[in-house]
């Protein structure tokens, strides 16, 4: 039953990336077949875990849970928006509401041992391979025809064809998707690298996050700089190490040197790209966001439930009202969609996540092992959503390794405690038989 289980789930974490890398080839409605496949998996997950008698529900009772739920309740009462399009909440319901809190239930009860969260790492790291060569391949040897048509027929090119140079994509929508995708690998597989035992695993983990970092660069996405930045950063604060403080402290000045004050490597169209996300103030886009914003400030002053869920793209549902100006960003989207009120809770939600995965990993976890290995998941998360900020990409498949980076903070104490055990019984049983071999000899 345990193998039943894990396979479920692991199944469950690949077939949706695979939904990426079969869009190589054929056009998918991603968001549908993403939404079948989640409440398939999770109904036949749950019901396993219902079936096995060592399932313990306690770790999928957690204030993650709890939160989600609440914001579950906030995205069903968003129906009696005025402005609400049912056909935009439809879409939206899974990726808004339903990944986070079958993560927040599900992963805890599911993940139970270190060895289930390499196995995490191990199934992602085959997709990020895939996107990796995938990208490789566009930049070395040109697009196939279904990217030339994105490209050409649908107006891909204004935002992929520009100043800097192309901007690859890989497997995924646009460029930001795929860059910022592939910075979170980097800083996920980076991190773990220090944390596994294996050292033929150790080997492989650096180069995938190697394969993230080139993919990072290949995007052309400046906010994927703030993943990685984010990243860093985070994991001076959980360590509680001085080494790995100061370490943390040098690599991110040096970054943030190399980018602000030199001009080493301009010639690269894609080292110059990663410059101009450091001087914002000379960016024009980033200058006209701001002006939109500001714009965005007064309607929304009318707006405290927001434009309704979906809504805060002009043109992609017929609503009475729409927001005349992009959000260029996911939390403006959200801040958009579910006005003032909306935006709180979410953001209270998440910042409470933030604290509440940082002091489980800080003191309620022992093994520095297990520690390091989600300390990584919540690095990049930090990054992440610092990236949130300046672009729109919790997209698919961003949402699931974020949410599971989430879930595996609190199913750490129950794995942490289990290994605990683990090794007191061994350390008997060694006690037991030391005495029994000194009977003996007497």
């Amino acid at each position: 039953m345990t193998n039943n289980r894990i396979g479920t789930f692991h199944v469950l974490l690949a077939l949706q990336f695979a939904l990426i890398a079969a869009g190589m080839l054929v056009s998918i409605k991603v968001g549908l077949f993403s939404m079948v496949i989640i409440l398939l998996f999770t109904t036949i997950s749950l019901v396993q875990l219902n079936n096995d008698e060592q399932t313990n529900w306690k770790p999928g009772q957690n204030i993650m849970t709890y939160m989600f739920t609440v914001w579950l309740c906030f995205y069903l009462l968003e129906i009696l928006n005025p402005n609400n399009v049912q056909e935009a909440w439809n879409i939206n319901l899974t990726p808004y509401a339903l990944i986070p809190l079958i993560c927040a239930f599900v992963v805890p009860l599911v993940i139970r041992t270190q060895k289930d969260i390499e196995l995490l790492l191990i199934v992602w790291s085959v997709f990020v391979l895939i996107f990796t060569i995938k990208g490789y391949w566009q930049k070395n040897y040109g697009f196939n025809s279904k990217e030339l048509y994105f490209l050409h027929v649908l107006g891909g090119w204004r935002t992929h064809i520009i100043w800097s140079g192309i901007r690859y994509f890989s497997c995924f929508s646009d460029a930001a998707n795929y860059g910022v995708h592939a910075a979170m690998s980097a800083v996920v597989f980076s991190i773990s690298a220090f944390f596994v035992k294996s050292k033929w695993l150790r080997i492989y983990f650096i180069l995938i996050a190697a394969g993230g970092l080139y993919g990072m660069g290949i995007s052309g996405t400046r906010a994927a700089m703030g993943v990685v930045m984010g990243g860093v950063l985070m994991i001076t604060i959980i360590a509680k190490n001085w080494k790995a403080l100061l370490a943390g402290i040098f690599v991110s000045v040096s970054i943030f040197c190399f980018f602000y004050f030199t001009n080493i490597g301009n010639g690269n169209q894609y080292i110059y790209k990663m410059r101009s996300s450091f001087h914002p103030s000379e960016d024009a886009s980033y200058l006209v966001r701001v002006e939109n914003r500001q714009r965005m400030k007064e309607l929304m002053e009318k707006k405290p439930l927001g434009y309704g869920i979906g809504l805060s793209k002009a043109g992609n549902f017929d609503s009475k009202e729409r927001m005349p100006y992009p959000p260029d960003s996911w939390l403006i989207s959200v801040w958009v969609e579910t006005g003032i009120v909306g935006l709180i809770l979410y953001l209270s939600i998440h910042s409470i996540l933030f604290a509440w995965c940082s002091w489980i990993l800080m003191f309620k976890v022992r093994n520095k092992s297990l520690r390091g290995l989600i300390a990584a998941w919540l690095c990049m998360n930090t990054g992440f959503f610092i990236a949130t900020y300046v672009n729109d990409i919790m997209q698919y498949p961003n949402q699931l390794p974020v949410y599971i980076g989430f879930a595996l903070c609190f199913a750490a104490p129950h794995i942490d405690k289990r290994m605990s055990e683990k090794s007191e019984e061994k350390e008997q049983h060694l006690f037991n038989n030391e005495s029994n071999r000194d009977k003996d000899d007497n």
